[in-house]
């Protein structure tokens, strides 16, 4: 379930970056805002509650949080992000989830957790509903330039090395998910701000509107701030393959709340991928019999 939550919240992100991205803006500049933005929040939170103390970790704590700083922020979202610039979005989305299968292959190795048959049929079943869902055929992926490929390959070692690192640490440590959240996005918006500043600028920064502010901010707290909280707790309780997979939940919502919000009603091909992507996750869900 609360997998489940953290995709429906990363589902709002696509259909608020169409309209962030037509107004001209850097969406580093959104991934930065929403790094941000989770950073203050979580902080606060401790604040408030009194709880500062929780702040205060070890040299090997500030270590493992550094790592899903730049796995999560940096690499899966910066990756994904510039990945655009050289791909098309059928390609981008594509490479981006082939994550929960990198994640499955992984598994056997970081966290010494093995995938079921389901499970491994589910990762292949959400590639073919990806594909599906984008109308791509076998032509549309044979052109791929190597910079694209490059960043979105970042981007999948990302997401899925933070599933595979915190999923790992969770095992052997009590984890915190507040000082987590501060700490990833306190690491992970620092390496971003120092990419975007060097090589970007932020000259889009002046086109920021009222609306758009609010409507940046519903994303920062919606995909950055609660899906990671629902995301890190939930590698408490499941391996991270089955959370990766459980995850991609989120293009069933990005589907849906497109239709509802932007007014573009889902094609058959998309219908179809998604359908795909439901019927993986139900195979991710099956729980494995017990050995007698």
């Amino acid at each position: 379930m609360l997998s489940l939550c953290a995709a429906f919240c990363w589902g709002i992100i696509s259909p608020a970056a169409k309209i962030v991205s037509a107004a001209e803006i850097d969406l580093m500049t959104l991934m930065i805002f929403r790094s941000l933005f989770a950073l203050a929040a979580s902080g606060l939170c401790l604040f408030i509650s009194g709880q500062r103390a929780r702040l205060h970790v070890g040299r090997e704590t500030a270590r493992f949080y550094f790592i899903c700083g730049a796995f999560s922020v940096a690499l899966a979202g910066g990756g994904y992000l510039k990945s655009l610039a050289y791909l098309t979005v059928a390609q981008a989305i594509v490479i981006h989830y082939t994550f929960p299968l990198a994640t499955l292959a992984g598994s056997m190795w970081v966290t010494r957790e093995k995938p079921t048959p389901l499970q491994v049929a589910a990762g292949f079943i959400i590639v073919a509903g990806v594909v599906t869902g984008m109308g791509g055929s076998a032509a549309s992926f044979t052109s791929i330039p190597a910079a694209g490929f490059i960043w979105a390959a970042l981007a999948v070692i990302g997401i899925s090395g933070q599933a595979l690192v915190a999923r790992r640490f969770s095992i052997s440590h009590e984890t915190d998910e507040l000082a987590m959240l501060f700490y990833s996005n306190l690491f992970g918006s620092a390496l971003l701000i120092a990419y975007k500043t060097l090589f970007a600028g932020w000259r889009d920064a002046a086109l920021v509107t009222p609306r758009l502010f609010a409507l940046m901010s519903l994303v920062a707290f919606t995909g950055s701030f609660l899906s990671y909280g629902f995301f890190y707790a939930a590698l408490k309780y499941i391996p991270a393959a089955v959370v990766s997979l459980f995850c991609t939940f989120e293009i069933v919502v990005a589907v849906g709340l497109t239709a509802l919000f932007v007014g573009q009603a889902p094609s058959p091909h998309e219908a179809a991928g998604c359908a795909l992507i439901l019927i993986a996750i139900f195979c991710a869900s099956v729980a494995p019999k017990e050995k007698r």
